[in-house]
């Protein structure tokens, strides 16, 4: 018999389970683990073998600790990463920054409720039992409206033609995050490092590699460069550079680290 679900309706009432889902956990609780482990691999959901999502979940849930969870859990989370949109297309070569951050996002919510869940149990990897694409498809969408939201805010700042505007201008000034005064206090420290990850995936990267003394464009061709590294030009550069030390400048201010 399967473990019930606890997550109730608004009614009161329990969730179940889809009756074919509970069929299916009851015939692979028969099988070996290792023929578990080579059937939760299968991707096809014509190959007769297939798993659902559902059912592996739930065997991923209740299994002990030890090495045939870890390998059903990682096939899992596989499974969560190609239900969330693609990040590159057939050459290869990166669709948008700002998807493999929806991704991770999505990855990293699920994989939270997991640790959460083996903590103690938690209703909320319920619902992934009860319809796992569409649960996953619900926080892709949540990931979607933060990231690229964040992503157009950033770009209101920015002229038709890719120069900064008067009012970022006057908002970096001479601005260096890096060079406060307030630099070697922790607490500035932690909430920089916050603001930082939470700003446009270019801009955070450029902020990086500029707080690692990497410069932004260099003569010598031995020389990484931010410029060459994001294979952007050293105007584009600046310009976002300048864009993200505006943002980061508003956010401390707005946690009185900054006057």
């Amino acid at each position: 018999m399967s473990r019930s679900l606890r997550k109730l309706k608004p009614d009161r009432t329990p969730y179940f389970r889809r009756n074919v889902v509970e069929s299916e956990i009851q015939e692979l609780a028969a099988v070996s683990a290792s023929e578990l482990e080579r059937r939760a691999g299968l991707w096809s959901s014509t190959d007769l073998d297939f798993i659902s999502s559902e059912a592996l979940l739930y065997f991923v849930r209740n299994a002990i600790p030890g090495a045939h969870r870890d390998k059903l859990t990682e096939k899992l989370l596989c499974r969560v990463a190609r239900r969330v949109r693609p990040t590159n297309d057939s050459g290869g070569n990166t669709i948008s920054l700002t998807g493999i951050n929806i991704r991770e996002e999505v990855v990293d919510h699920f994989v939270d409720l997991l640790l959460s869940d083996r903590n103690e149990y938690d209703e909320r990897l319920d619902y992934y039992e009860i319809n796992f694409n569409a649960a996953i498809a619900a926080d892709r969408h949540d990931a979607n409206a933060r990231h690229w939201k964040h992503e157009n805010r950033s770009d209101e700042l920015e002229t038709e033609d890719g120069e900064v505007t008067a009012q970022v201008e006057s908002a970096v000034g001479s601005y260096d995050p890096f060079g406060s005064d307030e630099f070697d206090k922790k607490d500035y420290r932690l909430l920089l490092d916050d603001a930082i990850d939470r700003l446009p995936e270019l801009q955070r990267r450029i902020v990086v590699m500029w707080r690692q003394d990497i410069p932004i464009e260099s003569n010598d061709p031995s020389v990484e460069s931010i410029s060459k590294v994001l294979g952007k030009s050293e105007k584009t550069i600046r310009t976002h550079r300048d864009k993200a030390f505006a943002s980061l400048k508003r956010c401390l201010e707005r946690k009185g680290k900054v006057r």
